[in-house]
């Protein structure tokens, strides 16, 4: 059995070993407030789930998941197209897998709001070769499983897939898109108004 094989294999193992834990266990996470994932994410949109693809970095140290997403509103941030990707860790190739227990998944037709980090060096051999080459923006999730809601049929937004450290109740993990969107537009107001009061401020 060459090396590629011994490694292809232990690396399943890994990733059965990990997706069984995560059966029991989530990861355990710091909360971001809505109001700081609104002020820290470079960008805010509401969009649907296109295509999903999966491939090795280009130095082949990790699995990455593409995710391309179709631009339905931007409620922060300037985008030029209307299509971006999302790239994380974890996927399928072949027979080895990875599994990240606080990154959460995508699905095609999925209906999301997604509060995101630009990704500025992409020629970085860590990133995949679709992220790249390709013509879209590239993200990454801001606050891991807490930067994506899913929206339902019911036009419920739900975040999913982690557990706090703090078990405190949080009132922004399920609540209606419009309520969603409109505390998030509040936030930025107040952030702005906030900035230009600073700003002359400081001119006087």
């Amino acid at each position: 059995m060459n090396l590629r094989k011994i490694m292809q294999k232990s690396f399943l193992i890994l990733f059965i070993l990990i997706f069984s834990l995560s059966n029991f266990t989530q990861a355990l996470m710091i909360k971001f407030s809505l109001k700081k994932l609104t002020i820290g994410a470079d960008a805010i949109i509401l969009a649907e789930v296109k295509r999903i693809q999966y491939e090795w970095s280009m130095d082949k140290s990790t699995i990455l998941t593409i995710a391309t997403l179709q631009i339905h509103e931007i409620l922060k941030g300037e985008i030029d197209n209307n299509q971006i990707l999302i790239q994380y860790p974890g996927g399928r190739v072949g027979d080895i897998g990875l599994k990240v227990s606080d990154i959460p998944s995508f699905r095609p037709k999925e209906k999301v709001l997604v509060f995101l980090k630009s990704i500025v060096n992409i020629t970085d051999m860590k990133h995949s070769l679709t992220a790249m080459q390709n013509f879209f923006p590239v993200f990454r999730l801001f606050g891991f499983a807490q930067g994506k809601y899913s929206i339902g049929r019911d036009g419920i937004a739900h975040k999913r897939g982690y557990d706090l450290i703090s078990k405190k109740y949080e009132p922004d993990k399920s609540l209606t898109l419009a309520d969603l969107k409109a505390k998030i537009k509040n936030i930025l107001n107040q952030n702005n108004k906030e900035k230009n009061k600073s700003y002359e401020d400081r001119k006087h």
